[in-house]
């Protein structure tokens, strides 16, 4: 019994300081202190009884992306945006079931939103160089964030646009199956507001893909998301659907 009370009383002693490790975290984050936390962030990583912890990898990330929005660090940490991603990916393999999804789910929103619009610039360039680009971000994408099922059709996309065709068919054959439980086996309204983003940007820009080689297949696609993005609903996110409905009036003729 003394040898029991011991254990629980180092057990729930150890906790307090983790617990305390990850307020200071986030207390040297919140005064910009970012070179602070990431070294106090390595340590923890590098514990014995932390390094499997998920939270020090995620405010990692986040002291990599304000550092990537300051100058003042770009000589000394030339891909802090970079170390963001991965460290967000490994965040994301930590936290397998999500446990720290409130405390995670704001910056993933906020970071997968930023990369939406690098994926339309790169799809405006229209080279399989923009496409290899592409589809590797939706590599990170997939990484912190395994069930936005629009970002792995958009992977699939451009691999076959980047010449990988025999992988691409792959992912995208595997994406449109998940993609059909959406709206039946998973409520549309539980998507994020990202993922409702990337699910519109991926149904829209794979039709287009396969309006010219196979017209009917378009139209397949864009009626998959013809009942959540073409009339407004109420458990819809996205402010603005017009450019749906646009292309989905222009296919189905």
């Amino acid at each position: 019994m003394k040898i029991l009370f011991i254990l629980l009383t180092t057990l729930f002693l150890s906790q307090k300081l983790v617990a305390q490790d990850y307020m200071d975290l986030l207390a040297l984050i919140t005064d910009e202190k970012y070179e602070k936390c990431l070294y106090k962030c390595e340590k923890l990583m590098a514990g014995e009884k932390t390094k499997k912890e998920p939270l020090p990898y995620l405010y990692a990330s986040m002291c990599y992306y304000e550092m990537s929005r300051d100058n003042k660090y770009n000589e000394d940490y030339p891909k802090a945006f970079k170390s963001a991603l991965s460290y967000l990916g490994k965040y994301r393999k930590k936290d397998k079931s999500y446990e720290y999804r409130e405390d995670a789910e704001d910056y993933i929103e906020n970071i997968k939103i930023i990369l939406l619009e690098e994926v339309e610039n790169n799809a405006l360039a229209g080279t399989e160089k923009s496409a290899k680009k592409t589809a590797s971000l939706m590599k990170k994408v997939i990484a912190f964030d395994p069930n936005d099922y629009g970002a792995q059709l958009i992977q699939g996309l451009n691999y076959i646009l980047s010449k990988n065709k025999t992988e691409g068919k792959r992912v995208v054959a595997e994406a449109m199956k998940k993609i059909k439980t959406i709206g039946t086996d998973i409520e549309f309204g539980d998507l994020t507001e990202s993922q409702q983003l990337y699910l519109k940007y991926a149904l829209m820009e794979y039709a287009k893909f396969q309006l010219p080689i196979d017209p009917v297949a378009a139209k397949e696609t864009i009626n998959l998301g013809h009942q959540f993005f073409y009339e407004k609903r109420d458990d819809c996110l996205i402010d603005d659907n017009s450019d749906f409905k646009e292309l989905y009036d222009k296919i189905t003729g």
